[in-house]
C-alpha cells in the first residue's frame, strides 16, 4: 500500500505567497472604491412591492408616509406600479423621475 500523499513545503509556500498577493491587491483597491449613493426610501419600498407582486402573482399595496401625508403605491403582478402623481413614479418601470 502507498502512503497518503502529504502537502509539501513548496506547495504551502506557493499558496501563502498567492494569498499575500491577493490581500495586497485588495488592500490597495479598497481605498479607491467609490461610496454608494444614498438610498431613496420611497424607491426602495416601491421596488420591494413591485418585486413581491411579480413573484407572488398578486397585487401588493404599500403605504408611504411623506411628512404629514400618507400615500399608497400598488404594484401589479405584470410589473406596473400605480401611485399618486405627486410621487413622480413611472407606471411601467417603477422608477422615480429626476425632478423629485
Amino acid at each position: 500500500m502507498k502512503a497518503p500523499r502529504a502537502v509539501t513545503l513548496v506547495e504551502l509556500l506557493v499558496v501563502l505567497v498567492l494569498m499575500g498577493l491577493v490581500a495586497g491587491v485588495v488592500g490597495l483597491t479598497i481605498h479607491t472604491a467609490k461610496p454608494l449613493p444614498p438610498t431613496d426610501p420611497i424607491m426602495s419600498a416601491v421596488a420591494t412591492a413591485r418585486d413581491s407582486a411579480i413573484r407572488s402573482g398578486q397585487r401588493v399595496t404599500v403605504s408611504l408616509r411623506l411628512g404629514d401625508a400618507q400615500r399608497e403605491v400598488t404594484a401589479s403582478p405584470d410589473g406596473r406600479v400605480a401611485a399618486d402623481s405627486s410621487l413622480g413614479i413611472d407606471p411601467l418601470t417603477g422608477a422615480r423621475s429626476a425632478t423629485q
